[in-house]
């Protein structure tokens, strides 16, 4: 659909009455004795109540029936009553969300000065990490009062901020269970928000730290970049044929980083479940890390059944079945179905205890001076790393998903190699002091090393022949980023300095997005020097989290009155369709055609403070273009144009709980 055929629904519904919910008397089970004292042998209760007890959510498929809402109220009671009869003693292996205060023995990093870590939460292999119950306790009493929100909004005509009321535009949303997804993902950055509330003056001496002089340009850095081959993977059926036969050519390593799991995904557990198992049963050695966080979080979720709603979630056909590489193993383990993404990654813990070449961890660490807990977004897959190392990373987590357009790419070479080196470090960091060590994966490749050597071959034009399809050689930089509470961002200053040294244009797509200050002013600078600006964004038609949304729009509205000649484009739903876009969850920028910053940053606040990142930088032409194609096709479908700051206000949430803004940059 062109720009002309979308409009744009307004957020919030007009609501005028309220009436309170009758609640019914608690069930017993609650109360009941037995049911508790059977977790005292657990190490961690909250597991066992989590795989005992299940809160059903029964609503209709467009999440507004009141008799439905209430009646999963009431099967929530039942599990915190549960949770509230477990004695708080009672630890898990991890403290949670909330840090700040917590009296276990944290161990500094070596590699990352500014965090510290539990050498609890991977002591115990094949353990996912929890926390007690009387914290999630207080997890699950704020996803009752949004569902009681809810209710108010569906039983009463309340008016209510959008994060609450209006949801009918994502297909195959169950509504209930995606506002408890958006109360735990700002209970995640909860905390890391409070912290920089609390430090005086962080906008403005934040703001000064990425000033145009403290930002290097790409010309600048041009003898850091190494020549690497990086090539666009659009498209599933390319991405899971690449990844296979990387998979399947490797000689002796994978290494994994991995941020979100989805169990409906059979993608995701074709990988996991069958090709990993595959693969290192051929002697290569595997090792996936985790977040912890989402893991937990995850693992929350699993609680809910929906009954009753006639909703798909997440269905994704098998066709990429027929075209995988000869060679390829079978779709069988990956048959198994999973009622919740923690039991997913229970069964790849499973089937890692059961081969000595798959090695699990988690990320888990924490600002050591705020002590807020920092989470790895990093989202990364290299194979071979230390000798003929390819990488197949961006925004995808394991493979790209349905319902969403991402921007993923395979690089081969120097920079590859540079992955590598920043995987092993947080690998390292997370191996308990325990006496124990694993085996240096340098000293791996060169027991395994059969052939090859650590170049790229070209031919006399100077191309590289990667998996059969052959593009040209690039100058590649690879930065990953440390978030702390100093706000830090390496990846966000080197993008400021490809937009000061932008001479002809600049198209940037964020999947995740608030604009900084600092960016706004160098878009300004660059529209003022005749450079032509274009950006697409998400809105909450068809971004996954609220909690940014908030932040967006008022970044957004600051952009157009202080650079009025960027050309801003919004998703928005087509007239005549109910159902919104796809999630645009890429996340790149390009300058003057020929440079390209593209992986798993954002462009928002929370990537310098909060999430840890990984991006290439790309010296190419031809990439260049294969990305910009990209951007004008779904700019044109699934986007119309912001052409004044007053227009950001029919997309801004009223404001709630679920898009609390993150720390004090947007404040009104």
């Amino acid at each position: 659909m062109a720009c002309a055929d979308v409009e744009v629904l307004p957020v919030s519904v007009q609501k005028d009455i309220v009436l309170p919910i009758d609640t019914r008397e608690k069930t017993l089970l609650a109360k009941n004795a037995d049911c508790v004292a059977s977790l005292s042998s657990t190490n961690q209760p909250l597991e066992g109540i989590l795989n005992t007890t299940q809160v059903q959510i029964h609503e209709n498929q467009q999440g507004d029936d009141p008799n439905d809402i209430r009646t999963s109220i009431e099967s929530l009671d039942v599990l915190i009553g549960i949770l509230s009869n477990v004695e708080a003693s009672w630890l898990g292996i991890s403290p949670g969300f909330r840090t700040v205060g917590n009296t276990s023995t944290w161990r500094n990093l070596d590699a990352f000065s500014e965090y510290q870590t539990l050498d609890s939460v991977n002591s115990l292999p094949g353990v996912i990490p929890m926390p007690c119950t009387a914290v999630a306790t207080r997890y699950f009493l704020q996803m009752k009062e949004a569902w009681q929100e809810r209710f108010d909004w569906a039983n009463s005509k309340k008016n209510v901020c959008s994060c609450i009321g209006l949801w009918q535009h994502r297909r195959g949303h169950n509504v209930l269970l995606s506002l408890s997804n958006q109360i735990i993902e700002q209970l995640m950055v909860e905390e890391a928000s409070e912290c920089l509330h609390n430090q005086p003056n962080l906008v403005p001496n934040w703001r000064d730290v990425y000033c145009p002089e403290k930002c290097p340009t790409p010309d600048e850095m041009s003898a850091l970049y190494l020549d690497s081959n990086v090539r666009l993977l659009d498209g599933l059926e390319n991405y899971i044929y690449c990844y296979v036969e990387c998979a399947l050519n490797a000689m002796h390593s994978l290494d994994i980083s991995v941020c979100y799991l989805f169990h409906t995904d059979p993608v995701a557990r074709y990988i996991l479940l069958d090709l990993i198992p595959f693969v290192a049963s051929q002697g290569v050695k595997v090792r996936i890390l985790f977040e912890s966080m989402t893991v937990e979080s995850q693992a929350l979720r699993g609680v809910f059944e929906v009954v009753n709603s006639g909703l798909n979630h997440d269905l994704v056909q098998e066709s990429f079945l027929y075209n995988l590489p000869p060679g390829s193993p079978p779709f069988l383990h990956a048959q198994k179905e999973f009622h919740c993404a923690s039991q997913f990654v229970k069964e790849i813990l499973d089937v890692a205890s059961s081969s000595p070449n798959i090695d699990c961890k988690f990320w888990f660490a924490k600002d050591k001076m705020c002590n807020y807990r920092i989470k790895n977004h990093t989202k990364c897959h290299i194979f071979d790393g230390s000798m003929n190392a390819k990488v197949i990373a961006g925004g995808s987590n394991v493979a790209p998903r349905p319902g969403q357009l991402d921007t993923d790419f395979l690089v081969e070479g120097g920079c590859a190699r540079m992955y590598l080196l920043h995987f092993e470090n947080m690998w390292k960091g997370m191996n308990p002091c325990t006496g124990s060590s694993d085996l240096d994966i340098m000293e791996r490749a060169e027991e395994k090393k059969e052939n090859g050597s650590d170049v790229l071959v070209l031919d006399r034009h100077g191309i590289s022949n990667v998996d059969g399809r052959y593009s040209t050689i690039s100058k590649v930089l690879f930065l990953p980023s440390r978030p702390s509470s100093r706000g830090e961002d390496v990846i966000l200053r080197c993008v400021l300095g490809g937009i000061k040294q932008a001479k002809h244009s600049i198209f940037m797509c964020m999947g995740h997005c608030n604009i900084p200050e600092a960016v706004a002013v160098a878009l300004k600078a660059a529209t003022d020097r005749g450079v032509k600006v274009s950006m697409i964004t998400n809105s909450l038609y068809s971004c996954d989290l609220r909690g940014g949304q908030r932040d967006l729009f008022k970044s957004l509205e600051r952009l157009l009155l202080l650079a009025p000649k960027v050309e801003l484009f919004v998703t928005a739903v087509s007239k005549g369709c109910k159902w919104g876009p796809p999630f645009l969850h890429s996340k790149y920028v390009v300058i003057d055609s020929e440079w390209v910053a593209v992986g798993s940053w954002n462009l928002w606040t929370r990537s310098a403070f909060y999430e840890m990142e990984a991006e290439i930088f790309v010296s190419s032409a031809a990439f260049a273009e294969q990305i910009l194609q990209k951007f004008e096709k779904e700019k044109n479908e699934f986007t119309v144009p912001l052409r004044t700051a007053s227009e950001c206000e029919s997309f801004l949430p009223m404001g709630c709980a679920i898009c609390n803004q993150f720390g004090p940059f947007f404040v009104s």
